[in-house]
């Protein structure tokens, strides 16, 4: 497991702003939790989630921060709005935290393509230990992950950086700031995962010949996407805090149809473990 751990008090404040992501994870878990539910809410944050769940009608939220000055942030969000009684603050590494047997478990340890986030080893480790049976309910509950090959403008103030590119939304707002960074799509849009959290453990290790179809042209990059699946009948996309796009530099190949290549990575282990190598035609 990554020894990496989003500890940061930066980013939870980002995804409480982030109102596309919070209010499509309050739909999850009012869809979800019921009252008398135990609920444990993992990475918890600003504690927003917990409360969402506390307000549902959980008889218990156990929430997860191993930040300190978060973890302390919670118990007075809690004692403020009259859930102190209902969130129980566990500071600790959700992986090997004290926990009970949950109905509901809440796991926003999502990054793209569920690289750079622990979402995957936390769950196992959780699953592993029996504080999610066969019974618990997942939030978000699934993931899907996808590919293509792009031709991306890596031109930077009249230098080449080939530094990988994390393209929040936010980014393509015009007259903010931001520098412009062009992408032209240059193959098919392939899913290369999909994972279920309820169904069992996920393996980390991904190894797939990925064949891109349509169209074709000469690439320099590959984008990486992906889709949160909340609860049944509910998906969620790149947001402004969450799973945002990424792009990683590939020397210039030209690419025709059918070409294939063999991808590799490890979730949880970082951005740094994905691999990307052209097949040879047999």
């Amino acid at each position: 497991m990554s020894a990496d751990i989003w500890s940061s008090t930066d980013f939870p404040y980002m995804c409480l702003k982030d109102e596309p992501r919070t209010l499509a994870f309050r739909q999850a878990i009012e869809a979800v939790v019921r009252p008398g539910m135990r609920v444990v809410d993992v990475g918890s944050g600003t504690g927003i989630l917990a409360l969402f769940a506390a307000a549902a009608g959980a008889s218990e939220v156990h929430a997860v921060e191993i930040d300190p000055m978060l973890a302390a942030a919670i118990r007075q969000t809690a004692e403020c709005n009259g859930f102190g009684e209902v969130i129980r603050v566990v500071e600790a590494d959700a992986a090997g935290a004290e926990l009970p047997v949950a109905d509901v478990v809440i796991a926003e340890l999502i990054d793209t393509a569920l690289l750079d986030e622990l979402q995957v080893p936390v769950l196992n480790r959780l699953r592993g230990r029996g504080v999610i049976t066969a019974a618990t309910r997942v939030i978000p509950g699934a993931y899907r992950t996808y590919l293509e090959l792009v031709r991306s403008n890596q031109e930077y103030y009249g230098f080449q950086i080939r530094a990988p590119k994390h393209e929040w939304p936010f980014y393509a707002q015009a007259g903010q700031g931001w520098h412009d960074t062009s992408v032209e799509v240059v193959s098919d849009r392939v899913l290369i995962g999909t994972y279920d959290f309820e169904a069992g453990s996920v393996s980390p290790e991904h190894d797939q010949i990925v064949t891109f179809a349509t169209p074709s042209g000469r690439a320099n990059a590959v984008r990486i996407s992906g889709e949160i699946g909340l609860v049944d009948g509910m998906v969620l996309g790149p947001t402004n805090a969450v799973n945002g796009d990424k792009i990683l530099p590939l020397e210039l190949l030209e690419h025709t149809v059918g070409d294939s290549f063999r991808v590799r990575f490890t979730m949880g282990d970082g951005l740094g473990t994905f691999q990307m190598e052209a097949v040879a035609a047999a």
